[in-house]
């Protein structure tokens, strides 16, 4: 493994073909989110069927709490998909057929001279991509558990959201301090219509006026305006609170799924 892959570093950006085919980079499938990056042998491994199937057994929960899973194998796309349709993952599978990224990062199996697959490492990323934890399952016992990940991804969320202690916030005032939570020099801070912080990220581009829409809920699809902007303690927050009319309807706004 390659010497900066250690924790505190940024996870280089690598682009590759998903299971679709479509080229995807780790920045594009996290999405400022907290990433579990498993580096699998292939559908071939016994080993890694259950490392797998562990993976999709944790993925609602790791989904439910706006984290995202990823895998990098080094089949094609087509045997990707076959794979990710047979253990019923929803998170995305990669593709490195030419083992670029595996020879680049140094991460390939090198006493299996017939597959030439990736060793069995799982990183798990911060909403800024960088790295938190990393394990090698090249026995299986050094894969994390679920409760490893389950561990690493909270104590992620508990430094990166101040409103981990949501009532310890809204008590102190609405919001944490600017300085508060994910690093970043601008981030932006979702509120409800009183000024109760919902959670925050880093915010890219050039600091908006108040007034201007930002986004939109993908929830009720109602835009996020900037309320306030904020400079203090070295950073800029840009407060977000919900345009338009509150929705009273007590229909439910987004996709509901049973977890099996």
């Amino acid at each position: 493994m390659r010497s900066d892959l250690i924790p505190g570093n940024v996870f280089p950006d690598v682009r590759l073909p998903e299971h679709t085919g479509e080229e995807r980079s780790l920045s594009e499938l996290a999405a400022r989110k907290p990433l579990v990056l498993c580096f699998v042998r292939g559908w071939w491994c016994p080993k890694e069927q259950v490392r797998v199937r562990m993976l999709v057994e944790l993925q609602e929960e790791v989904q439910r709490e706006y984290g995202r899973i990823a895998c990098v194998t080094v089949d094609g796309p087509y045997v990707n998909g076959a794979f990710r349709a047979g253990v019923g993952a929803a998170f995305p599978f990669l593709s490195d057929e030419e083992r670029r990224v595996g020879r680049e990062l140094d991460l390939l199996e090198l006493t299996d001279e017939k597959h030439r697959p990736f060793l069995p490492l799982t990183f798990v990323l911060d909403s800024r991509r960088e790295i938190v934890r990393s394990w090698c399952g090249f026995w299986y016992w050094g894969n994390p558990t679920p409760e490893e990940l389950r561990q690493t991804l909270r104590a992620i969320t508990r430094r990166e959201q101040p409103t981990f202690d949501p009532q310890a916030v809204w008590a102190g005032g609405g919001a944490a301090p600017a300085a508060a939570g994910i690093d970043g020099e601008s981030v932006w801070i979702h509120e409800d219509g009183d000024g109760r912080e919902l959670e925050r990220g880093v915010f890219e581009g050039d600091v908006p006026e108040p007034g201007a829409e930002v986004s939109r809920s993908a929830v009720d699809g109602r835009p996020w305006l900037v309320h306030e902007v904020e400079h203090a303690d070295g950073r800029v927050a840009i407060h977000l609170r919900k345009g338009g009319a509150p929705d009273r309807s007590p229909l439910a706004r987004h996709h509901i799924t049973v977890p099996r």
